[in-house]
């Protein structure tokens, strides 16, 4: 007999390959088990189950589990995953009307011919388990019994496992291990009875044979007549979840205000609905946070919303498509609408808001990010003259769990078409416009710029129109807001004039070489207390609306600047988002170029770009000469100066002059400006002079350095007598020492 058993489950460990198509020699085994137990297999082997779609989908009786295995079941093979599943069932019928010997317990030995079972079992070292899994339950209300008829052998044994309805990566999930004893010690004819507590979830129930093992007679088990009665769910427990109920029908009058869209208390006025037909993938109103931490898998200290909210929980046998959360309609917009909500997802949810038209064709949509749970979030929609709604929706979920999406505090903003615009607040407040508007400094005027007037700032920060005051910030246009009167047509980043108070800023910019009929265009918006001009060649231009284009024609063939000169009376803002030109310019200069022209100089007969100034008694001019700049001092006069023109250096420099001066107690200084006191100066040369000879002098130019004053100083005619000066040149040079400028 024991090696009747052992042919019996060499046999079994080729059932994969179908057991009809099986070499000779286990054809001639299957006729042993015919001959000695009158058993053999039926189907090829292969367990007769229903069709797929009723394994995705929750059985609606409990009586549908139950199963003689004379008909197609709802119980199949779970699919191995090498932990509790390693093998297989496998279908047979008794062939006659023999007896099972008694090493077959401790079901009825005595087996009508003709009945079905299946049977798992093997001969390896290492134990092995087989698990019969159920269609899926989507819960189960109270206690239920599992029964079924049961033959063990050799020490194999059975055990009910409660699974999760969802694997999760290939592993089959245990939620639980009802408490129950069937094993081969049981009374004669007994059936296996299993108590199942509740269960709140969706869940399989799985019958599982192992330790099916033993290399020299093997072992197996045998189940048939499985019953299974108690309370189930008929459709998946999440979408109850949190006491819910389903979203009141809203009134579809038409919409009197935007705001009315806002949805913060979904069971009294909410004017969203489920946009599909199905109760059983519906968003619904949660109305308590139970089990929200389970339900998310979350920890207990991670937010969660604090009044009613709308969430939609669906699962791999949830019908599709699932119900998008929807807005009822909206007519068409005038300005920006701006839909605001707090949401949080079940990790591995995937989440979309859409506007879309009537046709349900997409405007726009905005992922909801996981990152950035649980906000609130702002979506905008830019005005729409035609109808359109919202819609809020899952779009992926892991579906080895379930997916999950709350929202709350759901409010939109804007204005319909029948609805009057409010009227504006023209009191401009800083904080206010620095929040709008986002400000922020722009990259400074020390970078490379465009060799062109041309500027959009909705690109670029344009460093060839520079600000020195600090006032010029850059930052967003807002789209819609009723603190600050925002004109069509400016969009995205602008220029921003924070004036306070009564001030006065610019926006110079470089010097331009020349121009012939040329015009210059600037886009502007101002609030009420600000003026708006742009100059150049000693004419302005006001711009007289508070938003549009001002303009000026320029036509020279040296160079000049263009400003674009702002001034207020009291808190105002101004916007510039463009400028443009048309008519011939030439190209702008790099800034090495421009400050190497301007205070680059050999002084004869010309002070080039510099100055002498006669700003107080005791000063006389220097004169252009062809020796250099000169100046004698002589009792007549005690100081002569030399302005440098306004400059921008690109990077730190050397400032190098070539110079002479003749007498003794004579001083050359390098001043900030005219104006400054000798204490707060440079001294370059002097007052202890022993020739005339030419020198050389050098003083370090910081990047922030505009302006300096060369001032020709001696006070000592009476002690020494009278002092020469001659400026011969002035250069650039880089702080290693090389040439700047060719």
């Amino acid at each position: 007999m024991i090696s009747f058993w052992k042919l019996f489950i060499l046999l079994a460990l080729f059932l994969p390959t179908g057991i009809e198509a099986c070499h000779a020699q286990f054809q001639k085994e299957l006729r042993y088990l015919d001959l000695y137990l009158g058993i053999k297999p039926d189907n090829n082997g292969d367990i007769p189950v229903e069709e797929a779609v009723k394994f995705a989908t929750y059985i609606e009786s409990p009586d549908e589990l139950n199963c003689d295995f004379e008909t197609e079941c709802l119980w199949r093979n779970a699919p191995t995953d090498n932990l509790l599943d390693t093998s297989d069932w496998w279908y047979f019928k008794k062939n006659d009307e023999k007896t099972f010997p008694v090493q077959i317990q401790p079901g009825n030995p005595k087996i009508p011919k003709g009945e079905h079972f299946i049977i798992a079992g093997n001969t390896t070292k290492t134990a092995n388990g087989a698990v019969l899994s159920s269609a899926p339950v989507a819960c189960q209300k109270g206690f239920a019994n599992l029964t079924f008829s049961f033959w063990l052998y050799n020490n194999a044994q059975v055990e009910v496992v409660i699974l999760r309805a969802m694997n999760r990566r290939r592993h089959l999930q245990v939620l639980m291990r009802p408490k129950m004893k069937c094993d081969f010690l049981g009374a004669a004819n007994e059936e296996c009875r299993v108590e199942i507590p509740p269960i709140k979830e969706p869940f399989r129930i799985g019958i599982r044979a192992f330790d099916l093992k033993d290399n020299t007679v093997g072992s197996l088990a045998i189940i048939d007549h499985i019953r299974y009665h108690g309370k189930i769910c008929q459709q998946s427990p999440f979408p109850s979840s949190f006491s819910s109920l389903r979203i009141p029908p809203y009134d579809n009058s038409p919409l009197v205000r935007m705001s009315d869209l806002s949805c913060e208390r979904p069971l009294r006025s909410c004017r969203w609905g489920n946009a599909a037909k199905s109760q059983l993938s519906e968003w619904r109103v949660g109305r308590s946070i139970d089990r929200w931490v389970d339900m998310f898998e979350i920890t207990a200290n991670q937010s969660h919303p604090n009044s009613s909210f709308l969430f939609l929980a669906v699962d791999s046998f949830s019908p599709r498509p699932y119900s998008s959360l929807t807005s009822q309609v909206i007519p068409c917009s005038q300005r920006t609408t701006s839909l605001s909500l707090k949401y949080w997802m079940k990790t591995g949810t995937q989440a979309e808001i859409c506007a879309v038209d009537e046709d349900g064709i997409a405007l726009s949509c905005a992922y909801l990010e996981p990152n950035d749970s649980p906000g609130p979030i702002t979506i905008d929609l830019d005005s729409y003259s035609q109808p359109f709604k919202f819609t809020v929706g899952i779009i992926a979920f892991d579906e080895n769990s379930f997916g999950l999406l709350a929202i709350s505090e759901l409010r939109v903003a804007g204005l319909l078409c029948s609805e009057p615009a409010p009227p504006i607040v023209t009191t401009i407040s800083p904080p206010t416009i620095q929040h709008i508007f986002g400000l922020q400094p722009g990259n400074g005027r020390y970078v490379p710029y465009d060799l062109s007037l041309n500027c959009d700032f909705t690109k670029d920060y344009c460093s060839q129109w520079v600000n020195y005051d600090g006032i010029v910030k850059y930052g967003v246009m807002p789209r819609d807001s009723d603190v600050f009167p925002v004109p069509k047509g400016i969009k995205g980043n602008v220029a921003v004039f924070m004036m306070q108070n009564a001030t006065v800023s610019e926006l110079r910019s470089r010097m331009v070489p020349c121009s012939i009929n040329g015009r210059i265009d600037v886009e502007y918006m101002r609030s009420e207390d600000a003026q708006v001009r742009i100059c150049a060649l000693e004419q302005c231009v006001d711009g007289n609306q508070t938003n549009g284009i001002v303009s000026i024609g320029v036509s020279s063939t040296t160079p000049f600047y263009v400003t674009i000169e702002i001034s207020s009376r009291d808190n105002a803002v101004v916007i510039i988002s463009k400028v443009s030109t048309s008519g011939e310019f030439c190209p702008l200069k790099t800034a090495e170029q421009t400050v190497c022209d301007q205070l680059v100089c050999d002084f004869k007969d010309t002070f080039c770009s510099y100055e002498t100034i006669v700003e107080k008694p005791g000063d006389v001019p220097v004169l252009k000469t062809g020796n250099g700049a000169s100046v004698t001092l002589n009792g007549g006069g005690i100081r002569a100066v030399l302005v440098s023109p306004t400059f921008d250096l690109a990077y730190p420099s050397i400032l190098t002059i070539t110079l002479s001066q003749s007498t003794f107690g004579s001083r050359v200084l390098l001043c900030p400006d005219v104006t400054s006191d000798p204490t707060l100066c440079h001294e370059l040369s002097g007052p202890r002079v022993l020739d005339s000879s030419d020198k050389q002098v050098m003083f370090p130019l910081d990047i922030g350095a505009r302006s300096f004053s060369l001032v020709l100083l001696h006070d000592k005619s009476i002690e020494f007598g009278p002092a020469t000066f001659n400026i011969k040149s002035m250069h650039l040079r880089t702080v290693n020492d090389e040439e700047m400028c060719f």
